[in-house]
């Protein structure tokens, strides 16, 4: 897999949504503090809380925190605690003991500090599917799901899948599986690269804010260097992102777009899936599929007996015939549709209500 390099603006978004957040860093050997020192030091200067667990520092021995702490607040948790309010980082090193116990006092000391976010830097990375690579999201459910597999999943024990699953509902919001190599693209791209453990199901599909238009916009250009989508003039991008719908994971990681076209199609009562998009990394997660199931339900209730789209891309294609759409003639849709364009026109694909 290819290791992403988070554009400019990717990362300022990420930045934001971390600064006065909480994060503990569980560094799995062989990996030190130095393989993540850029990224502790980013997300500091950020405002971002971070507790960086590891077995060896650059500078110090760090703060011992004994396992009954975490129950039972004593000495290391209170000078965690105190480093954390006036330096932003605690340093808090493990003690002996195998890794998946080291791992538990880590999801531990999450829970305990009630923290926003446990990001697990280990060789391992994410946990992959049988199909798709590496599982973008997964949530409580799927994690029992593998928590029962025989040998547990991608390296991952059982023992492992269970701890983590107590933690997502034990109050930490996410946990990130990802290797030191991979951790800046993990925290700070839309892509990400690794796993992204949550609660509750990790996908909502939102009309667009106003807000999200830096991003939406970010997902257009791909969109059109990949050739899934046609290069539009900033007025059309406007009207495309004024009647989006968005695909959200973990609450602020736009995974996919597309936007509901019905006003030029009131009198047949018909609706358009425009601009539809998802990150290659979502392919697996039913992103598409989310956002067209939604925009159905929303051209249903404005009245439209059937919904339509348009495409040159085969990969687009396949989708929209896997999702229930059947192929049919340009001419099945109004003529206006294709006012000003050249033949050949792109194929339509059409789904009744």
């Amino acid at each position: 897999m290819a290791v992403v390099t988070p554009q400019a603006s990717e990362r300022d978004f990420y930045l934001r949504s971390f600064r006065q957040r909480s994060m503990v860093l569980h560094v799995t050997e062989p990996y030190t503090e130095h393989d993540v020192r850029g990224v502790v030091e980013e997300l500091v200067d950020n405002g971002t809380l971070v507790v960086l667990v590891a077995r060896q520092f650059l500078v110090g021995r760090g703060v011992s925190v004994r396992p009954y702490e975490v129950k039972v607040p004593a000495t290391g948790l209170f000078a965690v605690s105190a480093s954390l309010m006036e330096h932003g980082l605690a340093r808090v090193r493990q003690l002996g003991g195998r890794a998946p116990t080291r791992l538990r006092f880590s999801c531990r000391l999450a829970m305990k500090l009630s923290a926003h976010k446990l990001v697990v830097i280990d060789p391992r990375g994410g946990i992959e599917s049988s199909t798709a690579g590496v599982r973008s999201f997964i949530n409580a459910d799927a994690l029992a799901r593998l928590a029962r597999k025989r040998g547990g999943a991608s390296g991952w024990s059982r023992g492992e899948l269970r701890e983590l699953r107590t933690t997502v509902l034990g109050g930490v919001d996410s946990v990130n599986l990802t290797s030191a190599e991979t951790l800046d693209a993990e925290l700070f791209s839309y892509e990400g690269a690794g796993t992204l453990l949550t609660a509750r199901d990790y996908c909502s599909v939102e009309p667009l804010r106003l807000d999200d238009f830096p991003q939406a916009l970010t997902l257009l250009d791909r969109g059109e260097r990949e050739g899934f989508l046609l290069p539009r003039t900033p007025a059309q991008r406007a009207r495309v992102l004024l009647s989006a719908y968005g695909a959200w994971f973990e609450g602020h990681r736009l995974a996919g777009l597309a936007a509901l076209e019905t006003d030029a199609y009131k009198k047949e009562r018909l609706a358009e899936v425009v601009g539809l998009y998802t990150i290659t990394r979502f392919k697996g997660e039913g992103v598409g599929v989310r956002i067209v199931a939604a925009l159905a339900e929303v051209a249903k209730e404005r009245g439209c007996r059937a919904l339509f789209a348009c495409t040159s891309n085969p990969r687009a294609a396949s989708f929209f015939e896997r999702d229930g759409f059947a192929r049919v003639e340009p001419s099945e849709v109004p003529a206006r549709k294709w006012k000003g364009r050249r033949r050949p026109f792109p194929e339509v694909f059409w789904r009744d209500l």
